[in-house]
């Protein structure tokens, strides 16, 4: 395998948005020159049958760009799909250690219709470099290795090649000593090698760095009656199971109890591969956990110990500190349905490690949803004053997941992948989602709550609606705008109005996932006045406070009446108003007074209270949640924020973080606001400013009822 040669030039893939002129999403470019506007422009590659070989691409905004080494252009270059490109760039740790491969290290391949183990060869350079732009693909060549259980004859030829984005697990070659061994056969004649298991574990108190006992001390006699593991295990925990003949099979604990009939604690173990015999996650017919058929083996606890393939590289990593993260206590489910966290509470239970909702397999944008709805927020609970059926699994299930939640602080990742695998689409335990899909189904399908906003639109029409999506044009705000900015100008554009006041409003911003964002950072507005977006709800003047009458949306621009407010008249007013000779070609629309409320009676404001904000960064959401009425009591939390292990066996680390931070700067006048610069923010208000998606809002008398009836909670 060649090394790595330093080079000069600069590689980016498009990660977002679509180009003006030739970058689309996943391609592969190099730099050229840059811009003062914040653009790069480049050559092309991976939009051709031959990758290889540049064009030009024109131009892409620097933001939509990630910046790429030689060698990872190179590796992500022979993949072939634009789409699978950017899917491995989301799983930054086993990109990371495939652009590490050397020569020996073993690799998981997906191959076929499975995943097959295989020792890399060397790194191939693919294609001719007929020209100096061109650029070289890279793959790499594996060896396909076999169980010592499974000799069969093969041919010797020429050994396959696998792209970045085939191989599905990193087992580096330092690791090898400890569990696997290498052992010479024979094939008709000829000599292979295969890899083959050592069934061995260090003995009981060894520490983690004294792994040196030798193999007949270690290993486990055929036959031999284990005893308690040495390290404890649990419900996720890697093991592996080695039967009286010594053959071992490998999986992860899916559930740990006593089935009936046994005096002991037993394992459900999900297989890696099918083993026949085994069930689908059925123990004398009594299901206990869901998997592929013949995955699932069940076996007295005393019989599993931990995987000892992955030993050696998790304890010997020094990039990661076990000491970090505290243990998870045990949990005990509850009759009772625990109340929102209080505000005296929400920090010490929260903040830390291994808190909040556990990501897996592209979750965030669920995990995020749930923390900000449920964690401390009372204004679902308040909604749901008419609750779905509870005895529906997949309500149970959301039940325990709240309950773990607002009790313990923390809920696994099995938990989690338990609901989305009820949630009615299989895309759903698997793919990215946008969180406004999921909102729709949680609420519709299992809270049974009807649509949250009643909305009517230009002509009279009423319709519902589970969250509000900001339609505008650029040209219709300033460089900075606020949520309220936003949502006054979208509804009057829309001519859109909303025909009762919301217990819960959710606002989509003006993008599209993390593909396109019209604004480079949005002023959050904490408190939300929606008194004049209300159908048929006494308005005063937007002029002398008297009772309005007319309404006029070309007005809303009017750089002479404060641009991006919600223009609306009394009689008077209205007349004069548009006398003007920039205004007399307007045609505002007579509003419908309510019966009874007389012309000078005070008017009140109705608002609705910012608590919880969804941010997305390169398809990763996250959130920052309201935990009470101090302006200093937020909450960021991040259902991936870290990862122990490597990224097939391995398992993400929540994280929640106190972000007091954020209450004073949005303690400041909206007029400063307006003019901050996210750069010189701290880092947390950068990330919500520049990268905000969704803002969550709720009626202050909501969050009263709520808070009267907390102990009662009906989710």
């Amino acid at each position: 395998m060649e090394p790595k040669a330093a080079s000069k030039d600069r590689f980016f893939i498009v990660i977002r948005g679509k180009s003006r002129r030739g970058f689309c999403r996943g391609c592969i470019g190099r730099v050229e020159t840059e811009t003062g506007r914040g653009e790069l422009t480049g050559l092309m590659y991976g939009c051709s049958s031959n990758a290889g070989s540049p064009k030009n691409g024109g131009s892409v905004r620097t933001e939509d760009a990630y910046p790429l080494t030689r060698h990872q252009a190179q590796l992500l270059l022979y993949i072939s799909s634009p789409s699978r490109r950017l899917e491995i760039l989301c799983n930054p740790q086993l990109f990371l250690a495939i652009c590490e491969l050397t020569p020996g290290d073993l690799v998981v391949i997906r191959y076929k219709k499975g995943h097959v183990p295989g020792v890399v060869k060397n790194l191939m350079q693919i294609g001719k470099k007929e020209s100096k732009d061109d650029l070289n693909m890279l793959g790499f060549e594996v060896e396909f290795v076999d169980s010592e259980d499974n000799l069969s004859p093969k041919q010797l030829g020429p050994l396959p090649i696998f792209s970045a984005s085939d191989i599905i697990q990193v087992v580096p070659s330092y690791s090898v000593p400890l569990g696997l061994q290498y052992r010479d056969i024979k094939r008709d004649g000829s000599t292979g090698k295969v890899v083959m298991r050592i069934n061995s574990m260090p003995s009981t108190g060894t520490s983690r760095r004294q792994v040196t006992k030798s193999q007949s001390e270690r290993s486990v006699a055929p036959g031999r009656t284990q005893s308690e593991p040495p390290v404890p295990l649990e419900v996720g925990s890697l093991v592996e199971v080695v039967n009286n003949a010594g053959v071992a099979v490998y999986g992860v604990i899916r559930w740990l109890g006593i089935p009936e009939g046994k005096p002991e604690t037993w394992a459900g173990v999900e297989l890696d591969y099918e083993v026949v015999g085994c069930s689908d996650g059925v123990y004398k017919d009594q299901r206990y956990f869901t998997c592929k058929e013949n995955c699932a083996l069940f076996v007295p606890i005393t019989k599993c110990s931990p995987d000892s393939r992955f030993l050696c590289s998790f304890t010997e990593t020094e990039t990661f500190n076990t000491t970090e993260i505290p243990p998870v206590p045990a949990y005990e489910e509850s009759e009772e349905d625990a109340p929102p966290v209080p505000e005296s509470e929400a920090a010490s239970l929260f903040v830390g490690k291994m808190k909040g909702i556990q990501g897996h397999i592209n979750s965030c944008y669920l995990d995020a949803t749930l923390f900000s709805l449920f964690s401390s927020s009372v204004t679902v609970d308040a909604i749901c004053n008419k609750p779905a059926d509870k005895e529906r699994p997949i309500t149970c299930i959301l039940k325990s997941i709240v309950n773990r939640l607002r009790r313990q602080g923390f809920v696994p990742a099995q938990s989690v992948m338990n609901f989305r695998k009820k949630l009615g689409c299989e895309t759903f335990s698997k793919n990215e989602k946008d969180p406004e899909e999921f909102i729709s189904v949680l609420f519709q399908k299992v809270l049974c709550i009807k649509p949250l906003l009643k909305l009517r639109s230009e002509g009279g029409n009423s319709h519902g609606a589970y969250t509000l999506q900001i339609f505008l044009e650029k040209e219709q705000m300033g460089q900075t705008p606020t949520v309220q900015k936003l949502l006054d100008t979208s509804c009057m554009s829309g001519d859109i109005k909303f025909e009762t006041m919301p217990s819960c409003l959710i606002i989509q911003m003006p993008r599209c996932g993390s593909k396109y964002k019209m604004f480079s950072h949005i002023i959050p507005s904490t408190e939300l006045d929606v008194t004049d977006l209300l159908f048929n709800s006494p308005r005063e003047c937007f002029i002398c406070g008297q009772m309005a009458k007319f309404e006029c949306v070309q007005c809303l621009p009017d750089h002479k009446l404060q641009p991006g407010r919600i223009k609306q008249y009394c009689s008077t007013c209205n007349t004069q108003v548009h006398t003007h000779r920039s205004r007399c070609s307007h045609s505002p629309q007579a509003l419908t007074v309510p019966e009874g409320v007389a012309a000078d009676s005070p008017l009140p404001r109705r608002t609705m209270q910012l608590f919880g904000v969804l941010c997305i960064q390169t398809s990763h959401f996250v959130s920052f949640v309201k935990y009470g009425p101090d302006s200093h009591s937020w909450l960021f939390f991040d259902s991936m924020a870290d990862r122990h292990g490597d990224d097939e066996k391995g398992y993400s680390v929540p994280e929640v973080r106190a972000c007091p931070e954020l209450g004073d700067f949005l303690g400041q006048p909206e007029e400063e606001l307006t003019r901050a610069n996210p750069a010189l923010a701290p880092e947390l208000v950068c990330r919500l400013l520049c990268d905000s998606y969704m803002y969550l809002y709720h009626s202050p008398k909501c969050q009263s009822r709520s808070q009267a009836t907390e102990n009662r909670s009906s989710v």
